[in-house]
Protein backbone atom coordinates (compact mmCIF):
# COMPACT_ATOMS: atom_id res chain seq x y z
CA UNK A 1 0.00 0.00 0.00
CA UNK A 2 1.29 3.68 -0.78
CA UNK A 3 2.22 5.63 2.27
CA UNK A 4 1.10 9.29 0.50
CA UNK A 5 -1.45 11.08 2.48
CA UNK A 6 -4.41 10.07 -0.23
CA UNK A 7 -3.64 6.68 0.53
CA UNK A 8 -3.68 6.20 4.40
CA UNK A 9 -6.58 8.61 4.33
CA UNK A 10 -8.63 6.64 1.81
CA UNK A 11 -7.54 3.60 3.87
CA UNK A 12 -8.76 5.61 7.03
CA UNK A 13 -12.59 6.07 5.40
CA UNK A 14 -12.96 2.64 3.41
CA UNK A 15 -12.13 1.36 6.98
CA UNK A 16 -14.66 3.85 9.10
CA UNK A 17 -17.15 3.30 6.21
CA UNK A 18 -17.32 -0.18 7.33
CA UNK A 19 -17.38 0.00 10.52
CA UNK A 20 -13.56 -1.82 10.56
CA UNK A 21 -12.67 -0.36 14.18
CA UNK A 22 -9.02 -2.04 13.90
CA UNK A 23 -8.45 -1.42 10.35
CA UNK A 24 -9.23 1.91 11.00
CA UNK A 25 -7.22 2.48 14.57
CA UNK A 26 -4.22 0.75 12.14
CA UNK A 27 -4.09 3.83 10.09
CA UNK A 28 -3.28 5.82 12.96
CA UNK A 29 0.37 6.05 14.48
CA UNK A 30 0.14 4.81 18.28
CA UNK A 31 0.52 8.18 19.81
CA UNK A 32 -1.37 9.77 17.25
CA UNK A 33 -3.44 13.06 18.20
CA UNK A 34 -6.80 14.05 16.88
CA UNK A 35 -8.16 16.96 18.00
CA UNK A 36 -11.78 18.66 17.76
CA UNK A 37 -13.86 15.92 17.63
CA UNK A 38 -13.76 15.85 21.13
CA UNK A 39 -13.51 19.01 23.89
CA UNK A 40 -9.95 17.52 24.72
CA UNK A 41 -7.82 15.96 22.01
CA UNK A 42 -7.94 12.02 21.61
CA UNK A 43 -3.85 10.91 22.24
CA UNK A 44 -2.74 7.43 21.08
CA UNK A 45 -4.66 4.55 19.48
CA UNK A 46 -6.27 3.24 22.51
CA UNK A 47 -8.17 6.29 23.30
CA UNK A 48 -9.47 6.32 19.16
CA UNK A 49 -10.84 2.85 20.01
CA UNK A 50 -12.20 3.81 23.03
CA UNK A 51 -14.08 6.95 21.59
CA UNK A 52 -14.76 5.39 17.98
CA UNK A 53 -16.56 1.77 19.02
CA UNK A 54 -19.35 2.76 20.45
CA UNK A 55 -20.10 5.57 16.86
CA UNK A 56 -19.35 2.64 15.31
CA UNK A 57 -22.02 0.79 16.16
CA UNK A 58 -24.49 3.09 13.91
CA UNK A 59 -25.31 1.82 11.31
CA UNK A 60 -25.74 4.90 9.02
CA UNK A 61 -22.12 5.72 9.71
CA UNK A 62 -20.98 6.82 6.23
CA UNK A 63 -18.43 9.09 5.43
CA UNK A 64 -17.40 10.83 1.42
CA UNK A 65 -14.72 12.70 0.79
CA UNK A 66 -15.99 14.68 -1.61
CA UNK A 67 -13.11 17.42 -1.88
CA UNK A 68 -8.97 17.36 -0.79
CA UNK A 69 -5.87 18.68 -1.43
CA UNK A 70 -2.56 17.43 -0.64
CA UNK A 71 0.48 19.31 0.54
CA UNK A 72 4.17 17.89 0.05
CA UNK A 73 4.39 14.45 1.24
CA UNK A 74 2.47 14.71 4.68
CA UNK A 75 -0.28 17.02 4.56
CA UNK A 76 -4.29 16.26 3.26
CA UNK A 77 -6.81 18.99 3.88
CA UNK A 78 -10.29 17.38 3.37
CA UNK A 79 -14.25 18.20 2.92
CA UNK A 80 -16.09 15.12 4.04
CA UNK A 81 -19.59 14.32 4.35
CA UNK A 82 -20.42 12.56 7.62
CA UNK A 83 -23.74 10.78 7.77
CA UNK A 84 -24.63 9.03 10.80
CA UNK A 85 -28.40 8.31 12.23
CA UNK A 86 -28.77 11.62 13.06
CA UNK A 87 -27.82 12.89 9.75
CA UNK A 88 -25.35 14.56 7.25
CA UNK A 89 -22.78 16.99 8.37
CA UNK A 90 -19.79 18.63 6.91
CA UNK A 91 -16.64 18.18 8.38
CA UNK A 92 -13.34 19.80 7.09
CA UNK A 93 -10.72 17.66 8.36
CA UNK A 94 -6.57 18.05 8.08
CA UNK A 95 -4.28 15.07 8.37
CA UNK A 96 -1.02 14.69 8.93
CA UNK A 97 1.05 11.58 7.58
CA UNK A 98 4.29 10.38 8.78
CA UNK A 99 5.63 6.68 7.42
CA UNK A 100 2.24 5.54 6.04
CA UNK A 101 0.55 6.53 9.25
CA UNK A 102 -1.86 9.27 10.22
CA UNK A 103 -0.05 11.45 13.29
CA UNK A 104 -2.13 14.48 13.60
CA UNK A 105 -6.07 15.41 12.57
CA UNK A 106 -7.97 18.21 13.13
CA UNK A 107 -11.83 17.58 12.38
CA UNK A 108 -14.11 21.32 11.89
CA UNK A 109 -17.98 21.10 11.97
CA UNK A 110 -19.52 22.73 9.33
Amino acid sequence: MSTSPSAVVTAQVDAFNVRDLDGFCATYAPDAVVSRVTPEPIVGRDALRAFYASRFEDTALHCVIDASVTFGDRWLVARELVTTSNGTGETIATFEVRDGLITRASMVKG
